[in-house]
């Protein structure tokens, strides 16, 4: 009997697992800028997840256990390739939609250029906070920095995300409206 309680317990966490695929991948993408990276850094946390799912305490704790392990993959990924890895995207530019659609996808792409220049521990916490939608505790215990440090942290990125949208909206995009999404 026991047997099958395990099975149905991990059969659940892998449903909660996939479930929350989406939103670790966009974060890990928000990273690293590599697609590739990002799925294989879902993936290791996802398969560490369900290997030690019997270390999650309290199931209400889940998201922040989920963000923290695929932190320390990312961390583990970085120290094993150095620190200064430079990623380069190529995206083909030439290739324009609708009116409305093309305006919003050069907005996203200019949010996403602004947070790939900012420093890392910049970019980890404005993406957990500001994409992931985390409090300032839940940054904290993920990366392992005190709280104060994450609202420094947070307020200097955002600071430099605005005077680089505002840099860009003077010189490119003045007629466009940024707004925030979540």
């Amino acid at each position: 009997m026991e047997i099958v309680k395990n099975l149905v317990a991990a059969f659940s966490l892998k449903t909660e697992f996939a479930a929350r695929r989406n939103k670790l991948y966009r974060i890990a993408y928000s990273w690293c800028h590599d697609s590739a990276l990002a799925d294989d850094l879902v993936q290791e946390a996802i398969y560490k997840a369900l290997k030690n799912a019997s270390s999650l305490r309290d199931v209400k704790t889940m998201d922040s256990w989920l963000y923290r392990i695929l932190y320390n993959c990312w961390q583990d990924y970085l120290r094993v390739k150095g620190r200064n890895v430079e990623f380069i995207e190529m995206h083909d530019e030439d290739q324009p939609g609708h009116s409305d659609n093309y305006q919003q996808s050069q907005i996203v792409k200019r949010v996403r250029v602004s947070v790939e220049q900012l420093p890392l521990p910049l970019r980890e916490v404005v993406t957990l906070a500001d994409f992931a939608g985390f409090s300032y505790a839940e940054i904290a215990e993920i990366t392992e920095v005190p709280i104060g440090t994450v609202m420094s942290r947070l307020f200097r990125a955002r600071k430099n995300l605005k005077q680089q949208l505002l840099e860009f909206g003077s010189d490119e995009m003045s007629e466009f409206k940024l707004r925030r999404v979540k």
